[in-house]
């Protein structure tokens, strides 16, 4: 039986990845920083929570040697752009030494493990969280120079009722799920918008080739961010025109106006495809945000988690 190590496993990815391996008959160890109410998500049979911080590489290697890990996902990061700039020096820490130590830790202990690197198609825009993403990918390459098999992932946007509660999405939901007025400001931003359980779904596919292969996960379509607030208030059946307001403003300067993917070469090497349009997406954000207005709780039933709470 396959036995595969997913870090950042509390994260909306490493949640959606850890159901998916395991109902797919792998044997996850689900890695993260400390233990949550979000552990009720990895409630299964073949998934063991693990603690372990990425930045720790000797306990990164200790893993590895007292289980025989195939598959690695590396899908812990500090994912804020906007935070990044504020810390850019932890940002690196955690989005590029790390990934540096833990190749070297596989190459060194156990090589035949697979390495997934969940990196993002704004890698090389302008940001420390986009510069670190485009480090980690150049160790990647260097670790395939060395002889291991490792593959980088480029993430577009992808949203679901897990995102935390600080996303835009996640706002956007949470606001139609209430009926509150929405002013986000200036809405044209673009970008590639799908579901995480799609681009997680992925991740898999892109590890087990027979060739290392980076490719992005995307639906290879940018929308403006207006049409995931349009999709949310027709999703809660509610008039967008009483209910959202556009006072346009200044973006952010680290927000560039359009980041996007291609699928072509992910589709061609594995035959994957994004299944969740944006209102379909928008429409499960609503409908959880309105359980959890109801319940008061933040963890409700979501699909897919069958252990969820």
């Amino acid at each position: 039986m396959t036995l595969a190590l997913v870090t950042g496993a509390t994260g909306q990815d490493g949640l959606y990845l850890c159901r998916q391996l395991a109902q797919a008959g792998v044997r996850v160890l689900a890695g993260r920083l400390e233990t949550s109410s979000r552990d009720g998500y990895l409630a299964h049979p073949l998934i063991t929570p693990v603690q372990l911080d990425i930045t720790d590489t000797a306990g990164f290697a200790a893993l590895l040697r007292a289980h025989r890990i195939d598959e690695v996902y590396n899908l812990a990061a500090l994912s804020s752009v906007a935070h990044s700039w504020d810390d850019p020096q932890g940002t690196a820490s955690v989005n590029a030494d790390a990934v540096g130590g833990m190749l070297a830790a596989v190459r060194h202990v156990r090589p035949a493990t697979r390495f997934f690197q969940a990196s993002s198609v704004q890698a090389g825009t302008s940001s420390p969280y986009a510069s670190s993403k485009l480090a980690a990918e150049g160790l990647v390459d260097d670790a395939r120079a060395a002889g291991l098999f490792a593959v980088c992932g480029r993430l577009a946007n992808h949203e679901s009722p897990l995102r935390p509660a600080h996303f835009v999405s996640r706002r956007i939901a949470r606001a139609a799920a209430g009926g509150e007025l929405l002013d986000l400001g200036a809405l044209d931003a673009e970008r590639d918008w799908g579901h995480a359980r799609d681009h997680v779904a992925a991740m898999p596919l892109l590890l087990r080739l027979a060739e290392p292969l980076d490719a992005d996960i995307c639906t290879g379509a940018t929308r403006p961010l207006r049409d995931l607030v349009h999709a949310a208030y027709r999703a809660a059946g509610l008039s967008v025109a009483d209910h959202v307001v556009e006072s346009g403003g200044t973006p952010r300067p680290e927000d560039p106006a359009s980041v996007g993917g291609d699928p072509a070469v992910l589709t061609r090497a594995t035959g994957w495809t994004p299944r969740t349009s944006i209102d379909e997406l928008m429409a499960e954000m609503v409908a959880v945000e309105r359980a959890r207005l109801a319940s008061g709780h933040e963890d409700v039933e979501i699909v897919g988690f069958a252990g969820s709470r």
